[in-house]
């Protein structure tokens, strides 16, 4: 509408599955899945938006979207027809009036295609889009067209006979394998013709008329879009008629923009805020935003290569550095620990933060919206264009909502004091053993390389191993491997299990895979961040605002996603050692933490007499599912035992847990049925929690942090929202615990003025690095802060285990 400025819009949509296409082929479209639920639920509002826009749709039964644009462009020969469609089928329609235009990503990328241009890309004429079709055929819409004839064939057909009945009137010129073809295939080339070509005579009642619209838009149209949380959209003035509905949606301060464009006039300003005490900042871009009052917002452009100006990024930092480093300062920012990151590139250690909003905005939406800068200031109707005076607002704001929820103590408890721990964690980083690190990298360098050519020789050519469809040619065209299962010729790693005794090549592409993604995902990835960094210390970013659950994670690189399904993979944490001479690792890693809490909050009296007086958890419900003497439990039914203990714990069905114990689904519904009949106080709980999910939508944990849970509405995730509903509340308590653990290990630490340095944590895992003097004391502050963190109806214990590298731990 911006762009193209048209007099009419009409949308056509399509109005069922079936059409006068599946009448004459039943099969028409019959590989396509079902529309996803969450897209069917959508079409009702996407109607109701077109009708308060004033923009007509259409909708026919029996026939299709593209059978209506067909008549429309057919109809319409007086003025310029532009089709915008992401379906090529389309491109039949290009006449002198119409071209069409491809979408390729939404509507932000479009290629225009006309005569010309499809002639020239294509080497068709439009009328030939079908008759291409008729020969080979659209997997996509299930249209057959004749067997054995593929897109080659059926160019070099159409350049000589031009359409599908002129090859037929000369079929006997065509000769060999195409000649066979297309007469067997006669019947199927014809009917393709009819299933591909878009019906250009559908009966329709509108007019011209009827596709006028008005642009820019009303009200009504903004309050729609302000409804459904369309959050750019509303911010464009330009898209509606009165300005005034944008503008003041978003709160004003009556407050004046400055820019600052000499030293001058900034040492000034940072003499009021060394008066004023307050001082909100934030990074933008090229921009320098800050305020310490609501009055005026103070920016400026730093310098780049694209930007001149006097004042230098590093000029600007040098003069707020007492500012930025005087915690008596206070400043409420966006992003504290990122912030303090950039700054410390400046040699500016940032104090007296008292506020993250980005944190804050995480624990009130976690499952629901990212925690970013536009997603803060959008929920609060606030102005993008006041970083600074936007902070004093939103700590208000966030202040008050954390209270509302109960989420106060959640924050400045647990979250905000972790920023520290985190940032210091981030800093100090891990060190790699580079002499190991080489040893790994030329060891599976040399074995990629080995097993390759293993494979090629089984293939008895040289071909891409990284290719699925060059090793799907291999595996099932020449070597005529297939398992049951396995009816798409998948070369995923599934399948390949499934196959793995059908042919000595099976395996060794297992082992290339494996070996492959050992070196590059974490040998190589390392070599080179130590390559660059020309440091052997790796420093991880850990994200404390990103997961569901109240998890941490980490990247750049991950180094809480290093397997530990096997020996060899668990064999990479020897690259991770002390820094200190003769110094350890000390891990501390709580024990079946999720399961103890359990316990904990059903109630259940036997886990809870299990974990009281040290019986073994796993033993105890392969005792009771499988109804024998806890003396009398081989390791294969603990082990079962202990799938289906960690299964509850995730809500887990009976088809998960057939695949995880290997056993059928009826067999593991059996051991499920069996585990709530014996812990029946476990079933209620886990059904009280999706009750209270459904009721409220969220699921929390026991220090109230919440996580909604918009899958339990949606009838396609509905089951998945349960056991995230299940699962959560024991997750997350589990974060919150490792978290308040860390504070106070880390507290510890600092308190007796130790060397030693918390540098990782992993699920339920702590590691200290630990110079040798300092073992025994390290040890017991991770035993006392890690088992005292709170009071359960259960003890949380924790396994403390040292050692050279990590996995000697």
């Amino acid at each position: 509408m911006q762009e193209i400025k048209p007099k009419y819009v009409v949308v056509a949509l399509d109005y069922a599955k079936k059409t006068f296409r599946n009448e004459l082929f039943s099969e028409y479209k019959g590989k396509r899945k079902s529309t996803p639920e969450e897209l069917k639920s959508q079409f009702p509002i996407l109607r109701h938006l077109l009708r308060v826009m004033g923009i007509c749709y259409i909708e026919k039964e029996g026939f299709e979207a593209d059978d209506i644009i067909g008549t429309l462009t057919k109809n319409n020969t007086k003025t310029e027809n532009i089709v915008i469609t992401g379906d090529k089928d389309a491109l039949q329609l290009i006449k002198p009036n119409t071209s069409v235009w491809l979408t390729k990503k939404g509507i932000t990328e479009t290629k225009v295609m006309t005569e010309n241009s499809l002639m020239e890309e294509m080497g068709l004429k439009p009328y030939q889009v079908i008759e291409l079709k008729s020969l080979m055929g659209d997997d996509s819409d299930n249209i057959p067209g004749v067997a054995g004839v593929g897109e080659k064939i059926a160019m070099n057909l159409l350049r000589e006979y031009k359409n599908l009945e002129n090859i037929y009137v000369h079929i006997d010129e065509i000769k060999g394998k195409t000649h066979e073809n297309l007469v067997l295939g006669k019947d199927s080339a014809f009917l393709s013709k009819k299933l591909a070509t878009i019906v250009c005579d559908v009966p329709i009642k509108e007019t011209l008329k009827d596709f006028e619209y008005k642009f820019p838009f009303r009200k009504d149209v903004f309050d729609f879009f302000k409804n459904y949380e369309f959050n750019s959209i509303i911010k464009r003035t330009e898209l509606f008629e009165d300005i005034n509905i944008v503008q003041n949606h978003f709160e004003h301060f009556n407050a004046q923009k400055v820019e600052i464009k000499d030293l001058e006039t900034l040492k000034t300003l940072i003499s009021n805020i060394k008066s004023v005490k307050k001082f909100n900042f934030e990074f933008n871009d090229n921009i320098f935003s800050f305020a310490y009052d609501k009055t005026t917002e103070y920016f400026l452009k730093i310098q780049t290569n694209f930007i001149e100006t006097n004042l230098d990024i590093s000029i600007v930092l040098n003069e707020f550095k007492e500012i930025l480093e005087d915690e008596t300062i206070e400043k409420i920012l966006y992003d504290i620990k990122s912030t303090k990151r950039i700054l410390s590139t400046f040699n500016i250690n940032l104090r007296g933060a008292i506020f993250d909003c980005i944190l804050a905005y995480y624990l009130l939406n976690a499952g629901d919206r990212e925690a970013n800068m536009r997603n803060i200031n959008t929920m609060y109707h606030l102005d993008d264009d006041y970083y600074g005076i936007n902070l004093f607002c939103l700590k208000e704001k966030l202040t008050d909502d954390l209270a509302k929820y109960n989420m106060l103590e959640l924050y400045n408890k647990i979250e905000f004091p972790l920023i520290e721990v985190l940032y210091d964690m981030e800093q100090t980083g891990f060190k790699i053993d580079v002499k190991m690190l080489e040893e790994l990298s030329d060891r599976y360098a040399q074995e990629v390389v080995e097993m390759a050519k293993v494979i090629k020789n089984l293939a008895g050519q040289d071909f891409n191993i990284n290719s699925p469809k060059q090793l799907g040619e291999i595996l099932f065209d020449k070597l005529g491997l297939i398992s049951a299962n396995n009816k798409k010729k998948s070369t995923s790693m599934e399948f390949l299990q499934e196959m793995f005794d059908l042919h000595p090549i099976i395996p060794a592409i297992i082992r290339y895979r494996k070996v492959q993604k050992i070196s590059t995902t974490y040998v190589e990835s390392y070599k080179n961040i130590i390559k660059a960094k020309q440091s052997d210390i790796i420093h991880s970013i850990f994200n404390q605002t990103l997961t569901t659950t109240g998890r941490l994670s980490s990247s750049e690189p991950n180094l809480q996603n290093i397997p530990t399904r096997d020996s060899e993979s668990k064999s990479l944490r020897k690259m991770f050692v002390s820094r200190y001479d003769n110094g350890v690792l000390i891990s501390a890693d709580y024990s079946q933490i999720e399961l103890r809490l359990m316990a904990h909050l059903s109630g259940d009296e036997k886990l809870i007499d299990a974990f009281r007086n040290n019986i073994d958890v796993h033993s105890l419900t392969a005792s009771e599912v499988f109804n024998v003497n806890i003396a009398d439990i081989t390791p294969e039914m603990r082990q079962m035992a202990k799938a289906v203990n960690f299964g509850i714990v995730y809500g887990i069905s009976e088809y998960g847990l057939s695949q995880n114990i290997n056993s059928s689904i009826q067999q593991a519904k059996k051991y499920i049925d069996a585990y709530f009949t014996k812990y029946p106080s476990i079933r209620e709980y886990t059904k009280e929690n999706v009750q209270i999910a459904r009721a409220t939508g969220y699921a929390r944990s026991i220090f109230n942090r919440r996580r909604k849970i918009s899958e339990l509405f949606v009838p396609k995730t509905r089951m998945f929202g349960e056991r995230i509903a299940m699962n959560m509340p024991l997750q997350g308590s589990a974060s919150d615990i490792i978290k308040i653990a860390m504070i106070n290990v880390y507290k510890a630490l600092k308190e007796k003025n130790l060397k030693s340095k918390l540098v990782l944590q992993v699920h339920d895992e702590l590691i200290v690095d630990t110079p040798q003097e300092e073992i025994t004391i390290v040890a017991k502050i991770l035993k006392d802060n890690m088992e005292n963190v709170v009071k359960l109806s259960v003890p949380l214990t924790v396994d403390i285990n040292s050692g050279k590298t990590w996995f000697d731990c």
